[in-house]
Parts: C-alpha cells; sequence; structure tokens
C-alpha cells in the first residue's frame, strides 16, 4: 500500500537538505559518498521539480525569505518540512508503476497542499537503500512564499497567507491520506489503509538507532568470531523492540491482567503502569516508561485484554472434547537448535577449542532432541515425517486464513470510508439536486460533489442489492474482523514457532539416527 511519511526539520542548513535528495549518503551514518577526488556523487537516478523557487537555489532562496520576514531564526524552529510518499513495491509489476508517474503525483500532491511555499518534489528511482521501491521526496520551506486561495483543509486565515509557517495539523494530515488514497485510486494503484493504526508503530528514529546498533553489534561479532569463538547475540534490539518481545511472550503466558503485570515483572524486569485506561511499559534500562501506543496499536490496554482473552479461549477450545483429535500447538520458548556436523565445520577443523564447544553444544541439543519426542509420543520416524507435514499444512492454512480476514479488512475499511464521504455531503448533494443552476453550483462544491457520486458509485458496487449498510453495522463488522484478524497472527505466530521446531527435530533426529547428510539447501530452510 501507498504509505505518506512526514518528518520535522530543525536544521537550519537547507542546502544539506538539497544535497540528500540528490547525492548519494550512507544509510547508516547519513553522510555523503564521496570518489576518489573527494566529491560527492550524484544518485543513480532520480527526477527533480521545484515550486516558487530554482530547484539549485532553493538553500539561499529560503534562507532569504526567513530573513525578510524575521521568521525560521531560532534553534529549535521547524526550519522545514519533509514528506515522503512511498509506493507499494508491487505497483511496479502490477500496476505498471513508473518514476514519471511517481515524480507527477508528487507534483500533483505538493501543488494542492503545499502551495505558495518553495518546494522541492524528487523521486528517487532506486529506493530506499536500493531496495527498489519508488517514492517520493518532498520538502518544503516551512514558511509560505506566496498568498494562496483558501482551502477546505485549512483551518485559519493565516493558513492561506504568505509570511506564516506550514502546521501538519490532524485534519491536514487526513485530508493528505484522503487525496492520496484518491490519487492511487484513479491510477489504479495499491491505496493507503488509513483506517488501521500501525500494529508495531516503528519510528524513523527507532529505524535508524535499529540500523546503527546492528552495524555495531555485527563489528563487534566479527572481532569475537576472529578471536575463535561465537558470539552470543547476533541481532541488536532497541528498548522498545525488547519491550514488544517481552509482551508478546507475557501474553501467551498469562490468565488475566494481574497475571500479566506479574509476569512482566517478574520474568522481564518490566514495570506495568496502568493511568486512566493508558498502559505504560517501564524498561529497567530507562528512566522514563513508554506508553503502549508508541511500541504500536496491540500494545494498548484493550488490545492486550483481547490478545489474553482470545489465547484463554484457545486453550478451552483445545479442552472441548470435539478438539481432541486435533494436533495441539507446541510452543518452545527455549528453542531447540540444530546439531552442527563437525566433519563439515571448517571453523571447527581450524580450532580444537571451538570444536569442543560444538561437540558440547551438540551433545545438549541431542538431549533435547529426545526429551521432546518422548514427551510428545513421536516414537518413530515415520511419525516425526507426518508431524512435520501436519505442522506445514497448519501453517500454510493458517496463513491462508489470515491472507483472507486481511482482504476483508481492507473491503470493509473501504466502505467505511466511501461511507463517511456519502454521509457528510448526502445534505450538499440533495441541494445541488434542486439547486436553479446547477453548473455554478457543481463549480462552486466540485471537490464535495465528486467524493459523494465516486462514493455512491463504490458503495453500489460493494452492495448489489442496493441497500447501504448502517455506519455502526460496519464498525461492528471492522471490530469482529480486527479480533479475528489478532487471534489468527497470534496464533500463525505459534504455528510458525512450531513449524520452526519441527524442522530443528527432523533435522537432529537423522543426526543421531546416522543420516547426517542432509543438503545445504535443508539446512538453509532450517
Amino acid at each position: 500500500m501507498a504509505i505518506l511519511k512526514h518528518i520535522a526539520v530543525k536544521n537550519s542548513d537547507y542546502g544539506q537538505m538539497q544535497r540528500y535528495l540528490l547525492f548519494q549518503h550512507d544509510s547508516h551514518t547519513q553522510k555523503p559518498i564521496l570518489d576518489e577526488n573527494g566529491d560527492m556523487i550524484l544518485r543513480e537516478g532520480y527526477l527533480l521539480d521545484a515550486l516558487n523557487c530554482d530547484p539549485f537555489t532553493f538553500n539561499t532562496e529560503c534562507t532569504e525569505l526567513n530573513r525578510l520576514w524575521h521568521k525560521n531564526l531560532g534553534k529549535n524552529d521547524r526550519k522545514a518540512h519533509h514528506y515522503i510518499i512511498s509506493f507499494d513495491p508491487r505497483d511496479v509489476p502490477d500496476h505498471g508503476l513508473t518514476p514519471e508517474k511517481v515524480q507527477a503525483i508528487g507534483v500533483e500532491f505538493a501543488k494542492h497542499f503545499f502551495a505558495g511555499h518553495q518546494t522541492l518534489i524528487v523521486t528517487h528511482t532506486d529506493g530506499h537503500n536500493h531496495s527498489g521501491n519508488l517514492h517520493c521526496h518532498i520538502v518544503l520551506n516551512s514558511l509560505r512564499k506566496l498568498d494562496v486561495p483558501w482551502q477546505d483543509f485549512m483551518e485559519e486565515p493565516i493558513d492561506a497567507k504568505a509570511g506564516f509557517k506550514h502546521h501538519p495539523t490532524d485534519k491536514l494530515t487526513m485530508r493528505m491520506h484522503e487525496k492520496l488514497n484518491a490519487i492511487c485510486e484513479r491510477e489504479h494503484l495499491y491505496p493507503n489503509d488509513i483506517s488501521l493504526k500501525t500494529d508495531r508503530l516503528v519510528t524513523n528514529r527507532e529505524y535508524w538507532e535499529r540500523q546503527r546498533g546492528q552495524q555495531k553489534m555485527d563489528e563487534r561479532n566479527r572481532r569475537i568470531r576472529e578471536d575463535g569463538y561465537e558470539p552470543v547475540h547476533t541481532k541488536y534490539s532497541t528498548i522498545k523492540e525488547q519491550l514488544r518481545q517481552a509482551v508478546d511472550r507475557a501474553v501467551e503466558m498469562t490468565k488475566d491482567e494481574q497475571d500479566f503485570i506479574r509476569i512482566m515483572r517478574e520474568q522481564f524486569g518490566i514495570a506495568v503502569r496502568f493511568s486512566r485506561g493508558v498502559i505504560s511499559y517501564k524498561h529497567p534500562d530507562r528512566e522514563k516508561p513508554i506508553r503502549g501506543r508508541m511500541l504500536g496499536r496491540i500494545y494498548e490496554r484493550e488490545q492486550i485484554a483481547e490478545r489474553i482473552a482470545g489465547f484463554q479461549q484457545q486453550e478451552e477450545e483445545q479442552r472441548r472434547p470435539e478438539f481432541q483429535g486435533m494436533p495441539r500447538i507446541f510452543f518452545i520458548h527455549s528453542e531447540l537448535r540444530l546439531v552442527v556436523d563437525l566433519q563439515t565445520c571448517v571453523k571447527a577443523q581450524q580450532s580444537r577449542a571451538y570444536a569442543r564447544q560444538v561437540a558440547l553444544s551438540n551433545l545438549q541439543e541431542m538431549a533435547r532432541t529426545i526429551a521432546y519426542i518422548q514427551e510428545h509420543g513421536i516414537g518413530t520416524v515415520d511419525k516425526l515425517a507426518e508431524a512435520a507435514d501436519q505442522a506445514e499444512a497448519q501453517y500454510k492454512q493458517a496463513s491462508a486464513d489470515l491472507r483472507e480476514t486481511q482482504n476483508a479488512l481492507t473491503a470493509i475499511n473501504e466502505r467505511i470510508h466511501y461511507t463517511g464521504l456519502y454521509l457528510s455531503h448526502k445534505a450538499l448533494y440533495r441541494q445541488f439536486l434542486s439547486a436553479g443552476d446547477k453548473g455554478a453550483f457543481r463549480t462552486a462544491h466540485k471537490a464535495e460533489i465528486d467524493e459523494y457520486e465516486n462514493a455512491v458509485s463504490h458503495l453500489k458496487a460493494a452492495s448489489p442489492d442496493g441497500t447501504f449498510p448502517s455506519m455502526k453495522e460496519l464498525k461492528a463488522e471492522k471490530s469482529r474482523l480486527s479480533r479475528q484478524r489478532d487471534q489468527q497472527r497470534a496464533a500463525l505466530r505459534l504455528l510458525a514457532e512450531q513449524r520452526k521446531q519441527m524442522r530443528v527435530i527432523a533435522g537432529n533426529v537423522k543426526f543421531i539416527l546416522g543420516e547426517n547428510a542432509l543438503s545445504m539447501n535443508e539446512r538453509q530452510q532450517l
């Protein structure tokens, strides 16, 4: 889906923003990449446009305007705003999205919302960190240069006057999402779902903190491996990610809210606090608590309660007689690891100390593997293969069920969106139908009438019988689907762990029985 992202910029060096858009930068340090002569290297592919300024003198023109109006001179003033429109990677093969079309959408978007501002519109064709996803950067001086006509997304008279600053209010942000959706629909692109909060919210700051932390950890692990040892930790986790992992684990182990607080405190050392319906988490390595909404939608109080209830319901269903014949889901937190073949391990052959360490680890994993198959009554290789196939089939079925629910939720969100437009413009459209001069009335209210007619068209297509469901019915269905989706996601995580463990068990059993000639492909899958 298309994504709209906003970053407020306090840096007074407009030239740095300009250089970032036009020249290659290191994805971790954000510093420009230089050639052998010490010169910056242009990006491999970009498209450039500008509004109310020359694109190559953007920095000086913005600075001069700020001095003229005596604005943006303070250290903490928001000097610029950086909007990023990223499109779904599937739009390229599915809908023929091109860099030129992305740039045209960016220019249209900027002219609609940022008219009067000095603005740069740049489309990068190589994607973020060479990922290939097409996206457009829109950078504007926060100070407006020209007077502009009043628009319905504006809230105050100064929002259309020169010498005043741009303010990304909630109303404006919502209108931006709606406009982006309308453009995506017109261009037959995957839309932006604005009605759902992010399940796991990763901010721009956390993203780069994770990238820098992983880079430092990789360098530290490289030195450890050079000394002949295997590092214990290979994946860097931010404090927020540690909180998410702890909550996910605790939710699966708890019975109610108080039990959840106890487990978080005793097993993870994290203090949980509820205040006026808001949940916050206090990590032992951090002075201030972090609210659940800063971690994502599923870490808020209401969602925590629903997730706990969902796991309790699953356990009750497993105990019911009609479910007794169905395979159980086993979730092992101290997950088994694949036994290492010392005969093919180059590092073990080079270091006796490492070989002894691996041999000891192999004995532990073999013992745990045997304990696992005895505990779960797997007596033969055929039963093991059957259990592995069953785990694979369950995972695939759960994935298909989750996709079906997500598609249904996307459809219901779309109906809610168009029902809202239909209801908000219904009275105006009646006035249009009874107006004497319909042409003049449509010209004066073109945006609202177009939105109403577009909404009616979509609602009729979704309701062949001609009956539009009420907003209350739609929201009730959305709530039901959201709960169902959360339960399916939780079940899918368990099934993914089960599938992974069964693959490891199968590989270790082969090793124990002497069938240690696992192919490289099999080991990569494990």
